[in-house]
């Protein structure tokens, strides 16, 4: 499916916070202790969320960047490689943006 919408991505990662399996990068790790991020945070800006930015990286693979509020109200955004409809890398989180 080329003509994916972002809406539907979304939709996509809010299935899969909720049934699907998810992996976190050494590097997010070691950025949510960095930037006071913890597993909430980032699943709330998953599930309420927009992205903003998307790219195809191979067949039903994508690159996205989901900018929302974390669990205090600051902004921050959440970088995520979403691998055909069941699973997601959580490649890193950015806090303050």
């Amino acid at each position: 499916m080329d003509d994916i919408t972002a809406e539907e991505i979304e939709a996509r990662i809010r299935e899969i916070v909720d049934y699907g399996k998810i992996r976190f990068s050494d590097h997010v790790s070691q950025k949510m202790n960095e930037r006071n991020y913890n597993f909430r945070d980032i699943v709330h800006i998953l599930r309420n969320g927009k992205i903003l930015k998307f790219t195809k990286q191979k067949d039903e693979e994508y690159h996205c960047e989901v900018h929302g509020e974390d669990l205090e109200g600051c902004r921050g955004v959440v970088v995520a490689i979403v691998i055909k409809n069941v699973k997601m890398v959580i490649v890193t989180v950015l806090g303050g943006v």
